[in-house]
């Protein structure tokens, strides 16, 4: 099979070559590292013990914003930075960051001039950021752009533009245009022991190829560590004394459908007694409200809500909003770790700064954490920065992740989804999401007839062919989850698809009874647990 043959050049690869870096950790980090150092001409190795994007990265709000709350806590540098990160991306990939209105709501009478204070800052740290500035609006504008909000008292509110994208799948298209620019790319492939010469500097690295049970040695000059919420493992792999520096907090999204929230913009709520803004956001042709914010003490790879999170969401979301939410309006629920670093011990995780923080230590091992997806291009062109430095590299080229134009650009439009509905004779949202997963690719993806996985589903059979030749798609919840997110917008439609795919993906996969029963329970025993929290 065609797509195991690439990945054993690949793995074999990854034994046979000198590279300039390994980097450790394919989510937004690690992966748009990559992207840059390759495209600067370096020798690079990505890999990822699960999946691209599996941990925080897929398990995000879905915006690319500068961070409205952070005006209160005077990071003005980080809004700035990551203001010109958002108009970069709605440039660089438009299938997968678009421009999206939100709503402020306000309550009292003297609410609307102090919100907008904040937002005319907004605006001036925007610059000229293609998106209209902020701007005080009635309750009836207010209604008509989101009919679910509560009108009791309702004195208007505030919009003013941010922008949203599909994180999974950046992230995947990160890991997959590194690749296309020479990276040796990797998934399922987890990192062992490093290797140090006698002077103590890091020299390679033992990983295990956790599909066929092989390791391998890797020589490197450098090791970078961008494993989130596990950096302080691959840490104290590098120095056993070395101190803990991660404070972790768990946020937690519920989606409903839009029919239960019925809105045409997003929503923010900008008081709450957790001390974070929630946010209601149509996203998938869904509503996903969150986000919480939770010290945790106790480190998973696939983290389940609590009860009280749920419970909080459900509690301040009703509070603004005219028709009430129960659990059983939940459609799905997922929860992400944020790697917060904080070397001073500080656990009060909703003040600690989402600024990125970069350490050496004196094997050279390079870790990044912190940061958010709005600025992963400007850390990833720091810490590129930073390798060079450390590893005496010779780059070929400066850096070219300005101006680069992701794959889906070229012939994507706005209003493609109309062709796309027609030509397929499909409705207009699932139109709408082929336009916005694949942009110009949708038709060389799709061909002339495509066949739905399951019937009404909207998803189909040549996107999972698609995700495991282009995209690393090895396991189903690689597909339900990251690739065509239905695990996060629905999970009873996740269950249903796990089998069809399942059979697909074996097929391509050469799975044999064994696998192929492994694999689904996997995926059904993951939405049962999701499932139990509400």
């Amino acid at each position: 099979m065609a797509v195991q043959i690439e990945r054993k050049k690949q793995i074999d690869r990854l034994g046979k070559v000198q590279f300039d870096c390994l980097i450790v950790g394919g989510g937004a980090t690690g992966a748009g590292t990559a992207h840059d150092a390759s495209l600067r001409g370096l020798n690079v190795a990505l890999i990822e013990r699960k999946d691209f994007s599996a941990g925080t990265s897929s398990r995000s709000t879905k915006l690319i914003h500068g961070g409205v709350r952070y005006l209160a806590q005077f990071h003005f540098g980080l809004i700035r930075e990551a203001l010109t990160e958002r108009k970069r991306l709605l440039a660089n990939a438009p299938h997968l960051v678009k421009p999206l209105k939100f709503l402020m709501p306000s309550y009292k009478f003297y609410e609307k001039p102090y919100y907008s204070i904040g937002l005319t800052m907004y605006d001036v740290l925007a610059g000229d950021s293609g998106l209209p500035g902020h701007k005080r609006i009635s309750k009836q504008d207010f209604v008509k752009d989101f009919p679910a909000v509560n009108q009791t008292d309702l004195k208007g509110g505030i919009a003013y533009y941010d922008a949203q994208f599909n994180d999974a799948r950046l992230n995947v298209l990160l890991a997959r245009t590194a690749e296309m620019e020479g990276a040796c790319v990797c998934n399922k492939v987890e990192l062992i022991s490093l290797i140090k010469n006698d002077s103590g500097k890091i020299t390679g690295a033992v990983v295990k190829d956790l599909l066929s049970g092989k390791s391998i040695t890797v020589n490197t000059k450098l090791v970078i560590n961008t494993t989130g919420v596990f950096i302080d493992e691959i840490r104290k792999m590098d120095d056993p004394n070395a101190k803990s520096i991660l404070a972790p907090s768990q946020g937690i999204h519920l989606v409903f459908s839009k029919l239960k929230v019925p809105c045409n913009s997003a929503m923010i709520i900008p008081k709450t007694s957790d001390g974070r803004v929630v946010f209601l956001v149509p996203w998938e042709d869904h509503v996903i409200m969150g986000t919480t914010d939770t010290p945790i003490q106790t480190i998973t790879q696939e983290p389940i809500p609590l009860e009280n999170e749920v419970e909080f969401l459900l509690k301040t979301g009703n509070e603004y909003l005219d028709t009430k939410l129960t659990k059983d309006d939940i459609l799905s629920v997922f929860a992400g770790l944020r790697p917060l670093v904080s070397p001073q011990g500080n656990t009060d995780t909703k003040n600690i700064s989402r600024e990125e923080m970069m350490l050496v230590s004196d094997s050279n091992l390079i870790t990044m954490s912190g940061g958010k997806w709005s600025t992963y291009r400007k850390m990833a062109e720091d810490l590129t920065d930073k390798m060079i430095q450390v590893g005496k590299l010779i780059p070929v080229r400066a850096c070219e992740t300005y101006n680069y134009n992701f794959i889906g650009k070229s012939g994507y439009s706005e209003n493609m989804y109309l062709k796309i509905a027609q030509d397929y004779k499909i409705d207009i949202e699932t139109a709408k999401r082929l336009r916005n997963y694949y942009g110009g690719e949708v038709y060389e993806i799709l061909g002339k007839k495509p066949k739905e996985i399951l019937k009404g589903s909207g998803f189909y059979e040549e996107e999972v062919i698609h995700s495991i030749r282009s995209e690393f798609a090895l396991s189903i919840l690689d597909v339900i989850a990251r690739r065509i997110r239905v695990l996060f917008t629905n999970l009873e439609l996740a269950k249903s698809l796990v089998q069809p795919v399942s059979v697909i993906m074996g097929k391509e996969l050469k799975w044999n009874a064994n696998k192929k029963a492994q694999e689904e329970k996997l995926a059904t025993d993951l939405i049962q647990s999701l499932k139990k929290t509400f």
